[in-house]
C-alpha cells in the first residue's frame, strides 16, 4: 500500500511540474533571456524532484529549498525588469538620436523652418501647385530650388513643420539667399510667407493665396527694390490691407552671385532689413509703411468747399505790359551758317540712294497682278567714304536774334490768399493699436510664387525663426563660405578672360608677320618662327620679357654706337693734326697766354725806363 501511495504521489508531482513548466513558459515568453528561463525552469524542476526525494525529510530542509527557489525567482524577475528597462532606454536613445540627426540635417535647433536642400526629405516636402497658370517646373537640387527657364511662372510651397509662427510676442526672422546666375533683368526674387490656414493644400497654391509677409528683391528694367509687405487686418472693416515699406533699399543681384536677404520684425513694432548681413534699413512700423498701420486722427471735412472769392493764384500776367517794337516773333530759331564752306570731297552729282544689289524678286510676285517689280533702294555706301554726296547745304546754327513768341510777364497777385484746403475734423474711424502685429496672421507656410523672365535663379537656405542668432549662424555657416567661393570663381574667370583677351591680341599681332616670313624666308626658318611664336603665346611671361628686352637692347645699342662715333671722330682729328703739324686748340691757348705775358713784361719795362728818365733829369 505504501508503494502504491508513493507512485500516486510521484504522478501527482510530475503532473504538478508539467503544469508549473507550462505556466512558466507562458509567464516568461521567448523574449526573456535564455539564461533566466533556464535557471527558473531548472529550479522549479529541482524543487519538485527535491520534494519527491526529500518528502520524508525534515521540514527545515524543505523551508531552505523554498527560500532558495524564492530568491532565484526574484532574481529572474529583477533580470526581466532590468532587461525591459534597458530596452526602453535603448529605444529612447534611438529616438533622441534620430531626432538629433533630423535636427542636424535641418541645421538649427529651435528654428521653425530651415531648409538647405541637401537631403532627399527636403525635396519631398516642397510641393508644386497644380494650377494651370504655373508653366515652370521648380527643380530640387543640392544647391537649392532652381528656376532654370526664363519667361515662366513658378509656384511651389512648403508647410512650416514647427507650427504656425505668430507675430507680436517674439522676433520673427525671415531669411534666405538667392542667386541670379544669368543676370537679373526682369524677375521677382521674393518669397511669400503664407498665412496659417488649416484647409490650405500646397497643390492648390495660386497668386490669390493669402500671405502674411512678402519679402525679397524684385526688378524689371532699371528699377529694382527689396519688397517688405505686411498684410494687416483692419479692425473696423475686417479687411486685410497691404502695408508697403516706403523707400525700400536697392538690390545688388546684378553681379550673378548669391546674396542673403534678412527681414526681422520685432515685437516693439520695429523692423530691420539686412542685405548680405548689413542693415540697409530699419525703423518703426508706424512711420515707414504706407498706408499707415493706423488710420489718421484727423481727416478732411467732405462737406467743406472752397469759397467763391478765394484766390489761390499767386501771380497773374501783367495787363499793362506791351510787346517791344523790335521783338520779331517770326524770326527762325536756327539759320544757315554763313561762314560754312562745302568740303572739297563733297560730290553733289553722286546720288544719296542706290538700288539694293542684293534684292531679289519675291517668289510669289505676279507681274500681271502686282505690276513691274522694282528693287528697293538703300543709302549709297560710297557716300560714307567721303564727306557727303547729293546737294550740299550749309549747316544750321542758333539764330542770335531769335526771341520766340512774346508773352506778358507775371506779377504778384495782391488778392492771393494761399492754397485752399478743406478744414480738418476728427476721424470717426480712428482707433489706437499699440500691438498691430497681433492683427497679422501667423505664418503657416512659405511659397515661391513668382513670374521670372530670367533663367538660372536659385533659392537656398530658407529660414523662419524667432531667434536672431539663427540668422547669424546661417550666414556664417552657409552663406559666407559660398559667397567667398563664388567671388574667387568670378575673379578666376575674370583673370582667364583677361588672359584670353591678351592672348588674342598678341596672336593677331604676331600673325601679321607670318605672310612676310613665309614669302621671304626658307621653310626651316619659318618652322622655327612658328614654334617660337606658339611657345611665347603659351608662355606670356616670356613674351613680355622679350618685349621688355627689345627696347632696352635698342637703347644700349644706340648708346654704344654714338659713343663709338665720337671716339672715332676724335681719333681721326688727332691723327690728322699729327700728320700735318696743325695746331691744336690747346696749342693756340698756350700761345695766346704767352703773348699776353710778353706784352705785360714789355709794358712793365717801359714803366721802369720812364721812371729812370725822370730821375736823371732831376
Amino acid at each position: 500500500d505504501d508503494d502504491d501511495d508513493d507512485d500516486d504521489d510521484n504522478e501527482d508531482d510530475e503532473e504538478r511540474r508539467q503544469q508549473q513548466h507550462h505556466l512558466l513558459v507562458k509567464r516568461f515568453p521567448s523574449s526573456l533571456p535564455f539564461r533566466c528561463r533556464t535557471i527558473t525552469i531548472f529550479t522549479i524542476r529541482s524543487n519538485s524532484i527535491d520534494r519527491s526525494i526529500t518528502k520524508s525529510g525534515s521540514k527545515q530542509q524543505q523551508q531552505q529549498q523554498q527560500q532558495t527557489s524564492i530568491i532565484i525567482n526574484e532574481f529572474c524577475l529583477r533580470m526581466k525588469f532590468m532587461t525591459f528597462s534597458f530596452l526602453v532606454v535603448l529605444a529612447s536613445l534611438c529616438l533622441v538620436s534620430s531626432s538629433s540627426l533630423v535636427s542636424c540635417a535641418d541645421g538649427l535647433e529651435g528654428a521653425k523652418l530651415f531648409d538647405t536642400f541637401e537631403s532627399s526629405a527636403s525635396s519631398s516636402s516642397w510641393i508644386s501647385s497644380k494650377d494651370g497658370m504655373y508653366n515652370g517646373k521648380v527643380e530640387h537640387e543640392e544647391e537649392g530650388l532652381v528656376l532654370r527657364w526664363e519667361a515662366r511662372r513658378y509656384g511651389i510651397s512648403k508647410r512650416v513643420e514647427g507650427g504656425p509662427v505668430g507675430f507680436g510676442e517674439d522676433a520673427v526672422v525671415l531669411q534666405y539667399d538667392v542667386k541670379f546666375s544669368k543676370g537679373h533683368g526682369c524677375s521677382g526674387g521674393y518669397l511669400k510667407f503664407l498665412s496659417e490656414d488649416p484647409e490650405f493644400k500646397e497643390e492648390d497654391l495660386t497668386d490669390k493665396t493669402g500671405y502674411s509677409v512678402m519679402f525679397g528683391p524684385d526688378k524689371c528694367g532699371d528699377s529694382g527694390k527689396v519688397h517688405l509687405i505686411i498684410r494687416y487686418k483692419d479692425r473696423n472693416t475686417g479687411e486685410f490691407e497691404e502695408k508697403h515699406l516706403k523707400n525700400p533699399p536697392g538690390i545688388p543681384t546684378a553681379d550673378g552671385g548669391s546674396h542673403v536677404f534678412t527681414a526681422v520684425i520685432l515685437p516693439d513694432n520695429t523692423y530691420k532689413v539686412l542685405i548680405d548681413d548689413v542693415v540697409e534699413q530699419e525703423g518703426s512700423l508706424f512711420e515707414d509703411f504706407e498706408p499707415s498701420f493706423l488710420p489718421p486722427k484727423m481727416i478732411d471735412d467732405a462737406t467743406d468747399s472752397k469759397p467763391e472769392d478765394w484766390v489761390d493764384e499767386p501771380q497773374f500776367p501783367d495787363p499793362d505790359a506791351t510787346k517791344p517794337d523790335d521783338w520779331d516773333e517770326d524770326a527762325p530759331a536756327k539759320i544757315p551758317d554763313a561762314d560754312a564752306t562745302k568740303p572739297a570731297d563733297w560730290d553733289e552729282d553722286m546720288p544719296l540712294e542706290v538700288t539694293d544689289p542684293e534684292a531679289e524678286v519675291p517668289e510669289d510676285w505676279d507681274e500681271d497682278e502686282d505690276g513691274d517689280w522694282e528693287a528697293p533702294t538703300i543709302p549709297n555706301p560710297a557716300c560714307k567714304k567721303i564727306s557727303g554726296c547729293g546737294p550740299w547745304t550749309p549747316p544750321l546754327i542758333p539764330n542770335p536774334d531769335y526771341k520766340g513768341k512774346w508773352m506778358r510777364p507775371y506779377i504778384d497777385n495782391p488778392d492771393y490768399k494761399g492754397p485752399w484746403a478743406p478744414r480738418q475734423i476728427d476721424n470717426p474711424d480712428y482707433y489706437e493699436d499699440d500691438t498691430p502685429l497681433k492683427s497679422v496672421a501667423p505664418i503657416g507656410a512659405v511659397a515661391l510664387e513668382i513670374w521670372a523672365m530670367d533663367g538660372g535663379i536659385i533659392f537656398d537656405n530658407i529660414l523662419i525663426s524667432t531667434n536672431e542668432e539663427h540668422s547669424k549662424e546661417v550666414i556664417e555657416t552657409y552663406w559666407k563660405p559660398k559667397n567667398e567661393a563664388e567671388k574667387a570663381e568670378r575673379a578666376k574667370m575674370a583673370t582667364e578672360a583677361n588672359k584670353h583677351q591678351h592672348l588674342a591680341f598678341w596672336r593677331g599681332l604676331l600673325e601679321t608677320v607670318d605672310p612676310f616670313l613665309i614669302e621671304h624666308l626658307p621653310p626651316n626658318v619659318v618652322d622655327m618662327w612658328m614654334a617660337a611664336k606658339e611657345f611665347l603665346l603659351n608662355n606670356l611671361v616670356y613674351l613680355y620679357a622679350v618685349i621688355g628686352l627689345i627696347p632696352t637692347l635698342l637703347v644700349i645699342s644706340c648708346f654704344i654706337a654714338c659713343t663709338r662715333e665720337k671716339s672715332s671722330a676724335s681719333d681721326d682729328v688727332a691723327a690728322r693734326k699729327k700728320k700735318t703739324d696743325e695746331p691744336t686748340a690747346d696749342d693756340e691757348d698756350e700761345t695766346g697766354v704767352e703773348e699776353i705775358e710778353e706784352e705785360e713784361e714789355e709794358e712793365e719795362e717801359e714803366k721802369v725806363t720812364r721812371r729812370k728818365g725822370r730821375k736823371t733829369r732831376a
